[in-house]
């Protein structure tokens, strides 16, 4: 009872955005101005502050470093097995296996995992965020590239790379990671106060966001075509990430964390991606929409198991 009790002020987040958007307050160009102030501004500003406050002890773990990264080579294999036996449209395992690794760990993971464990939870996440971010999307991207086309090409990589590069939130923690380094543990207070004002309404405007993007209006097709691929992100994802840790072993917050923010549904630009990279969008959509409406149960098996 009390791991679902820490999820729920999620769902009632999510809710206030889906009542916003059935009641005409949030239309539909309102959430994409949203998302653009949350992807330029509100969560850059939140990564890069708990990255700075993490200091030195970025370049302290490097299991973490192996742990999540041999599990971003290894979950999208498993996924293409399961997804061949099922169907042999390349478009639709490509769908999957880019959907396989590809958490909501921004959007959602940063408020789950504050709710869940605290600020010292927030800044586990923050230091997998700084190790992970860029290796997670070129790893998923080049794993869908490979089911469907084939191949993957030097070229594609860099051009991934470079506009990989571009992305704010790839940027903040690209920053963080530099500050620490450089030894600078905080801000001027005039600026801190800054970030940490923009960076703190990011959480909630996030869930507000997702909510009212979410359509179930064909929820029984959508629960049937895209309940194996979002079982297999809230479950054998943070499920290979936990054994994973049992080789590379961290302490025991920085696991929980990451562990649970691989628990997270698919991510929402795992569509725009699906879309611009010539998959099945449809699919990718129902896959994001499913894993999280399915995420409300399954986060706090989660947080049980954990013992958070």
């Amino acid at each position: 009872m009390e791991s679902f009790l820490m999820v729920l002020p999620l769902a009632l987040v999510m809710g206030l955005g889906l009542l916003f958007r059935r009641l005409g307050i949030l239309g539909e160009g309102t959430v994409p101005r949203l998302n653009s102030i949350l992807y330029w501004a509100a969560l850059p500003a939140l990564l890069f502050r708990s990255i700075l406050g993490v200091g030195s002890g970025i370049f302290s773990d490097p299991n973490l470093f192996w742990a999540v990264h041999v599990t971003f080579l290894v979950a999208p294999a498993i996924s293409l097995i399961m997804a061949r036996a099922f169907t042999k449209d390349k478009k639709r395992n490509a769908v999957s296996v880019l959907s396989s690794i590809r958490s909501n760990n921004v959007f959602m993971g940063l408020a789950a995992v504050t709710i869940a464990m605290g600020q010292e939870g927030l800044e586990a996440v923050s230091l997998y965020l700084a190790v992970s971010l860029l290796g997670f999307n070129l790893i998923s991207i080049t794993w869908a590239q490979i089911v469907l086309f084939g191949r993957v090409t030097f070229r594609s990589l860099v051009g991934n790379f470079f506009q990989l590069l571009k992305n704010p939130l790839i940027i903040s923690c690209i920053l963080g990671v530099a500050c620490a380094s450089l030894g600078l543990k905080k801000l001027p207070f005039w600026l801190d106060a800054a970030f940490k004002m923009v960076g703190d309404t990011g959480s909630g405007i996030a869930l507000i966001a997702i909510g009212a993007s979410l359509r179930f209006e064909n929820l029984g097709q959508t629960f049937r075509s895209a309940l194996r691929d979002s079982l297999f992100k809230l479950f054998i994802h943070p499920a290979l990430v936990w054994v994973a840790f049992l080789v590379w072993p961290v302490n025991l917050l920085l696991r929980n964390a990451v562990v649970l923010v691989s628990a997270m549904p698919v991510a929402v630009n795992t569509f725009v991606i699906a879309q611009n990279m010539g998959m099945d969008p449809d699919y990718a959509g129902d896959v994001v929409a499913l894993s999280t409406a399915l995420s409300i149960v399954t986060l706090p098996a989660w947080i049980w198991l954990l013992g958070i």
